[in-house]
């Protein structure tokens, strides 16, 4: 549940300046100066009071060694309350009126809560956690218990304070190798959550900083340091689904800090979900590495609870109040750049052997041009450059103005069902048509759910709305890679581009920007200019302005080799005399990567499939959704020009 922040607002204003002494009482604040609205810092020692009132933000700010800011939810929450009771206890001041809904609401699917069964002694987990710094009183407020087996049960309650799911953790020290944590399950083994929630989300004020952290008892050793707006993040840092599931509640604050282990994972993981959450919002608190024994010897430093316990609450709370901001996202420092070693180059392969010869890999942070003539294949080739992404488990985004979603849909099924689950049909007539198999629509359905979005066919196709788009699926949905289906479909309808030319040379500028700034593969399809029967796509045949080639770092040009071709292959230069063995040509036109123009790379297509394949093993490529298991290899058909498969398509369903 989402509360209005301008109701919250409003309650604060009508408060004035009783705010002030309102929050001196509910922390209990001894030496409130209520004339100067000043007092010590509560959450450090101080002598000299730092801990002043802001009269417009309605809100007390440390001036001292913590920074920290608080507000009347703040002190409520400090106090033991959750948000939806510290925001209800701040409207019954004023006589607001408010619906909080009703809790525990559930929209994805059918939920069961969970019922842990508690031990009326809570001392193992006291005591254990007493080990790792964590203080009774922080025990408490988090509602971690003791379950019948001793064990510590730590419970997740979302925004509405209804518990959704319960991680059951020893309260003793686990051995290496002996099950650490696990999550609480029904009858039939099955957990209980529907969503991966934030630990602690119900007790922290949207109004104020938020401390995201990678375990649970690191969140509780942020708390007890004093900074109790925090949460943890719910299975690990290798899993990022609670920023698609918590988006909206990610979304009301205006400054996170992220706190990372100290190991590569936990870089890894703050490089990632920085850009997602919002570089302009975050910072991220180091904790040191090491901490030194008194005999000269070091300890290293895991992660937040290490450092409770090993430097104490103050230097606890320095850690997060001196986290750093995101770097300057304009510069760099030339001598901290790495230098490129392009097979090292993360990014998404197209699955065409011949092209990734050439091309090594799609690189993430590039803008990649795709054209070609009329029924030269684009549309099956921008498809299979996403089957190719989806099973290197790379999430994906379209936008396709010429095909509805439907169409879309079924175009790409036999793409990735491939020749061995496709069925053949002939009419009454003698035409031949193929369908993908019940079965294995099925199982593709599942396996790309949640992994391919598409640009709703209704949506605007303006420029800006579609960056938004792109923009909101790489943050929310971790999307890399990025296909625009075309370039002329994009309307700039902006009254500043009174040049068509001026106004395209900016889409690819944009769209360059955005593919650096979020390290995704982008791919924007342009149409060719009318062409010379039998030429390749040229530098000179891409529509528009001549910045479409020179500033995307790749262009490749398809082209359908025609039957006359094959039949007369004498008519063509001898050089190119080879491009009749083939059913399409791709043409890496221009690749500023690697310093290379004009390579063509021969393909054949197999029409019932809509693949494209340059060896055997393309051909009979089996994608992951496919678990079956073949006892042969399946040959692509014989290559001639008699044969169907390289025939039109008569009809499809």
């Amino acid at each position: 549940m989402l509360i209005e922040p301008e109701k919250i607002q409003k309650a604060k204003e009508l408060l004035g300046d009783r705010n002030a002494a309102l929050i001196a009482d509910i922390l209990n604040i001894k030496d409130y100066d209520e004339k100067n609205m000043k007092a010590c810092c509560p959450f450090h020692e101080e002598k000299t009071p730092s801990f002043i009132y802001n009269k417009k933000a309605y809100n007390f700010r440390c001036f001292g060694a913590c920074g920290r800011s608080y507000d009347i939810i703040d002190a409520y929450i400090a106090t033991g309350s959750t948000y939806v009771e510290a925001v209800q206890k701040l409207f019954e001041l004023v006589d607001m009126p408010y619906s909080f809904g009703e809790k525990g609401v559930k929209t994805d699917h059918t939920y069961y809560y969970p019922t842990p069964e508690y031990d009326d002694n809570n001392d193992k987990v006291y005591d254990y956690l007493a080990k790792r710094g964590i203080s009774r009183e922080t025990v408490d407020r988090l509602g971690l218990r003791q379950d019948k087996h001793g064990d510590v049960l730590i419970q997740y309650y979302d925004t509405n304070d209804v518990l959704t799911m319960v991680k059951v953790r020893p309260a003793h020290k686990v051995e290496k190798g002996h099950t650490k944590i696990w999550a609480l399950t029904d009858a039939n083994k099955k957990a209980f959550s529907t969503s991966p929630i934030l630990y602690n989300m119900n007790r922290v004020n949207t109004n104020s900083p938020l401390v995201i952290t990678s375990g649970e008892f690191d969140c509780a050793a942020a708390i007890e340091a004093g900074w109790h707006n925090a949460v943890s993040i719910p299975m690990g840092d290798a899993n990022t689904q609670w920023v698609e599931k918590c988006w909206d509640f990610l979304e009301q604050f205006q400054s996170i800090i992220i706190v990372p282990d100290n190991d590569e994972s936990g870089a890894k993981y703050a490089k990632n979900i920085v850009p997602r959450l919002g570089s302009w919002r975050c910072k991220i608190a180091h904790v040191p590495t090491t901490v030194e024994r008194p005999d000269g010897t070091t300890i290293r430093i895991k992660d937040l609870n290490e450092a409770l316990v090993r430097l104490g609450r103050e230097a606890t709370l320095e850690i997060l109040t001196h986290a750093e901001d995101s770097p300057v996202a304009s510069v760099d420092d030339l001598s901290d750049v790495e230098d490129i070693d392009l097979d090292e180059m993360d990014g998404v392969p197209t699955g065409i052997l011949g092209l990734d010869r050439e091309l090594i890999r799609l690189f993430y942070g590039t803008l990649t041009i795709v054209s070609g003539t009329p029924g030269s294949g684009k549309t099956s080739f921008l498809y299979q450059l996403i089957c190719e992404a989806l099973d290197q488990d790379v999430n994906t985004w379209l936008f396709s103005a010429e095909l509805p979603e439907s169409m879309t849909k079924n175009w790409f099924n036999y793409i990735l069902a491939g020749r061995r689950n496709i069925d053949t049909f002939t009419t009454n007539n003698g035409d031949t048509y193929y369908k993908v198999r019940k079965d294995a629509k099925a199982a593709i359905n599942d396996y790309y759910k949640g992994r391919w979005f598409v640009y709703k066919d209704d949506y605007d196709n303006n420029l800006d709305a579609l960056i938004d788009s792109m923009t909101d699926v790489v943050r929310k949905y971790g999307v890399k890679f990025l296909i625009l289906d075309n370039f002329m479909c994009i309307d700039s309808n902006d009254d500043k581009y009174k040049d068509e030319l001026k106004a395209q040379t900016d889409t690819i500028k944009k769209l360059i920007a955005f593919s650096k700034k979020y390290a995704v593969a982008t791919i924007l399809v342009c149409h060719p200019r009318k062409m010379l029967p039998g030429m390749n796509v040229g530098i000179y045949d891409i529509a528009g302005t001549s910045n479409v080639i020179n500033l995307a770092h790749r262009t490749i040009g398809l082209r359908r080799v025609k039957q006359e071709e094959k039949d007369n292959p004498e008519k063509m230069p001898k050089g190119k005399r080879w491009q009749v063995n083939y059913d399409v040509i791709a043409t890496i036109i221009k690749d500023r990567m690697r310093g290379r123009s004009d390579k063509d790379v021969g393909i054949w297509y197999d029409v019932p499939s809509r693949r494209f394949y340059t060896n055997d093993n393309e051909f009979d490529r089996q994608y992951r959704w496919d678990t079956k298991t073949y006892d042969t290899a399946l040959p692509p058909p014989p290559r001639d020009n008699d044969n169907e498969v390289f025939g039109e398509v008569k009809g499809t369903a």
